[in-house]
């Protein structure tokens, strides 16, 4: 193509992956007369800004964990089915903001009679204990992390103590986005 005619290439087009620096370009970007180096110090510089933008972006979200968030408050608005999805939305971050601070319940996804339905679950006979492979399983079924070691006979009460406590932990890390302190979390 002929970068006079064309307003939106520099050069001749070519396979990404034979030239990778070869970028897509507005004319009005191009000052006049450029030369080619020129252009090619500009792109540079912009796909640096571009990138910065992008990795700073991708940081943030991450070290904030906004995408974990986001997904807390939908499966939230799904499992409770509200009427009006906007109110409930602001009345669930109220109710995150007074646990973070230590004055209110945490509004965890799984309710007791929850949890106890899956350690039940998994202990259909009674037994009163669940195998380190079944609590692996729970915590997996809920969407929690299970601790890196686990006892090969666990009793089920602690099983559903670890799963509410987790849960809880894993809220409280969610809310606070990477900070260190567990102290006095959701008073109940």
């Amino acid at each position: 193509m002929d970068p006079q005619n064309s307003g939106f290439t520099i050069g001749q087009l070519t396979d990404s992956s034979t030239n990778p620096e070869v970028i897509s370009v507005c004319k009005c970007l191009i000052s006049g007369e450029s030369s080619t180096e020129e252009v090619k110090v500009r792109e540079s510089k912009r796909k640096r800004r571009i990138f910065t933008t992008v990795s700073r972006t991708e940081k943030y979200l991450r070290d904030r964990r906004i995408p974990e968030l986001i997904r807390f408050i939908f499966v939230k608005i799904l499992a409770d089915a509200p009427q009006n999805p906007a109110m409930y939305v602001e009345q669930l971050i109220n109710e995150c903001m007074i646990c973070r601070s230590g004055l209110g319940k945490a509004p965890v996804l799984f309710e007791d009679r929850h949890l106890e339905a899956v350690v039940k679950s998994f202990d259909p006979g009674n037994r009163g204990w669940l195998s380190a492979g079944q609590v692996r399983r729970a915590f997996t079924t809920l969407g929690l992390t299970p601790e890196a070691e686990i006892s090969e006979k666990t009793p089920t009460q602690d099983v559903y103590e670890k799963l509410r406590d987790t849960q809880k932990r894993e809220l409280y890390e969610l809310l606070n986005a990477g900070k260190d302190t567990y102290d006095e979390f959701c008073n109940e």
